[in-house]
């Protein structure tokens, strides 16, 4: 069985001028600015995971594609999503594991934040749950329109009943309103509308800077979930690095982990930084 963080890397075809939280919103490059970071961290901080990337095909005309060629298939798998989108239907493609008989756990993230150590505690606090779906919630906005996050969501695949999650991705896909952010949208609409469902089998988590508990009957993840979570030195040692360059305001956080950070997850791996290293517009883009 396979535990998955899932993520997607589209060219977006129109830039989110209301993302007021994110500084980096005008940036079409900015969901590469943490790939190197975080699929590297991620084989620290969770070696037991798979990390796989849904592109749509656009993707390989980018100059900057050449990161995932040395990345894959070693830290990453790369996957197509070949789908003609308006807006942001292809972050809906995290989700095929779902359906997919081999996945234990699924874990959609986004590509413009970093893993922190609420984040991780969370993550394995789920692993051990009863529940079968789940959610972290950290910024003040995560409470009445946003009562799921796309990005920080939790499943366990085997154990959501099809009556929930539907016969296949493709019914699932079918149903999203091709909103900007239509991901989060169909998730929320899935996965919390059913009381009967969520009072037994959602996890909510919450922290940073949301303290309000979720508006529908769930399971609530409580301090002692978390605290018996314990975090090696190995990984202690990524997430002070983290939070001492001030990327753990909240988990989710949209930003930008070149330079420092990227520097020093590739000191652990000598061969992907040689690869970097000798890669002049790579270098340049991530290193300096």
């Amino acid at each position: 069985m396979t535990k998955i963080f899932s993520y997607c890397l589209f060219e977006p075809k129109e830039l989110p001028s209301f993302r007021t939280w994110d500084k980096n919103k005008d940036e079409q490059s900015r969901y590469f600015y943490n790939i190197l970071a975080t699929i590297l961290a991620n084989r620290i901080l969770y070696p037991d995971y798979v990390s796989r990337i849904y592109i749509t095909p656009n993707i390989k005309d980018n100059k900057l594609y050449e990161v995932l060629e040395i990345l894959s298939p070693e830290f990453v798998d790369i996957v197509l999503f070949d789908f003609e989108y308006k807006l942001t239907e292809p972050s809906i493609s995290r989700m095929i594991p779902l359906w997919q008989d081999n996945v234990e756990v699924l874990h959609p993230r986004d590509l413009d934040s970093i893993p922190t150590d609420f984040e991780y505690k969370f993550v394995r606090a789920f692993e051990q749950s009863s529940c079968s779906s789940g959610t972290l919630r950290t910024h003040p906005s995560h409470r009445l329109y946003c009562t799921m996050l796309a990005g920080l969501s939790s499943f366990k695949p085997k154990t959501i009943p099809h009556g929930i999650k539907g016969d296949s991705f493709k019914e699932y896909f079918s149903r999203s309103n091709g909103k900007y952010g239509c991901d989060q949208d169909l998730m929320i609409k899935t996965f919390t509308m059913d009381g009967s469902y969520t009072a037994l089998n959602f996890f909510d988590c919450k922290g940073y800077l949301q303290h309000h508990n979720p508006i529908f009957p769930c399971i609530l993840c409580e301090s002692d979930d978390l605290n018996r979570v314990s975090i090696s030195k190995e990984k202690a040692e990524v997430f002070t690095k983290i939070n001492n360059l001030g990327f753990n305001n909240w988990a989710g956080e949209p930003v930008d982990c070149r330079g420092s950070l990227t520097r020093f997850i590739l000191s652990k791996f000598p061969s992907v930084k040689n690869q970097i290293e000798k890669n002049i517009s790579l270098k340049s883009f991530y290193l300096t």
